[in-house]
């Protein structure tokens, strides 16, 4: 992990302050730096978990690059006008949030749940993505015992939404994904308010984001099937190196983009779990400028 202390004053925050509608929907938006784009894909539970760390704390990211970020359904004032979406709706959203701003291609960075999202946006749109950054994708495991021990967690976590404990039951799931170290990050590296914004948005987490994800229809063991045209853009795989050991399979899903994909790359980052730009934002944000230094839009 960086031996750079987390300093930035009392409170941070990337202000998502425009609006674009999307279908039925209206997401908050913020399009922060100069440079090439990057179109952000939050993940699950904390929305102010991708670019608030990585631009906050590694701010020279801001000089080459021009970050598109929004808020998707459900989440830190995003509507929420249907009861359910799927994934192919989600990648549709951020195909029309680059279609609002005017930028016909985009580097795709996508964490976690939001790496689901980005990874079937390359699919569905490669004409679209200069190239994917795809922070641990929370792909569905197909491994038995990394299946055993992921449906768990999300039995635990329903048990505890249905109790109406709602809030508990998204932060704990996070905390059996990422590791013990996790929430004491989102203190380190997120907004003041994140603890407020996870409350308000648990519904769309159980709502929303876990049906659309089981209701999926990609999996890894059948994607030539799936996909004969696989994505052919530049790929960068990040891993954590204690992410496995807090929930099996990331590294079922880092084998299979590798394999699946010949020209993807891989990132690590040692010391950090699933929580990866929360816990190491410094080492997360200069591999992730590295590659997009040598994968530049147009070559």
């Amino acid at each position: 992990m960086s031996t750079a202390a987390f300093y930035a004053g009392r409170d941070f925050k990337v202000t998502h302050d425009q609006t674009v509608k999307v279908n039925d929907d209206e997401l908050r938006y913020t399009v922060v730096g100069q440079g090439e784009p990057v179109l952000c894909i939050h993940c699950t539970t904390v929305a102010d978990g991708l670019i608030t760390p990585l631009l906050t704390f590694c701010p020279q990211l801001l000089e080459k690059y021009q970050f598109i970020s929004y808020y998707r359904v459900g989440y830190n004032g995003s509507t929420r006008n249907r009861d359910s979406y799927t994934m192919e709706d989600m990648a549709d959203h951020a195909r029309q949030v680059l279609d609002h701003v005017g930028v016909e291609k985009a580097h795709v960075l996508a964490y976690s749940f939001g790496g689901v999202i980005g990874f079937q946006f390359l699919m569905a749109y490669p004409e679209r993505a200069a190239s994917g950054l795809l922070l641990e994708p929370y792909l569905m495991r197909e491994e038995p015992g990394n299946v055993t021990r992921n449906n768990e967690a999300i039995q635990r976590a329903f048990d505890r939404y249905a109790k109406g404990d709602k809030s508990t039951a998204a932060v704990n799931y996070m905390a059996d994904v990422c590791g013990p170290s996790y929430l004491s990050s989102l203190d380190l590296t997120c907004p003041l308010d994140v603890w407020e914004w996870i409350d308000k948005t648990a519904d769309t987490v159980f709502q929303v984001d876990f049906p659309a994800l089981a209701n999926w229809g990609f999996a890894m063991s059948r994607a030539d099937s799936l996909a004969p045209a696989k994505p052919t853009m530049p790929v960068l795989s990040l891993m954590g190196e204690d992410s496995e050991a807090s929930m099996p399979g990331f590294r079922e899903i880092h084998h299979f983009l590798l394999d699946w994909l010949p020209q993807a790359e891989r990132l690590g980052v040692k010391g950090v779990g699933h929580g990866l730009q929360i816990q190491d934002p410094v080492a997360v944000g200069t591999g992730i400028a590295e590659f997009l230094s040598r994968h530049p839009i147009g070559t």
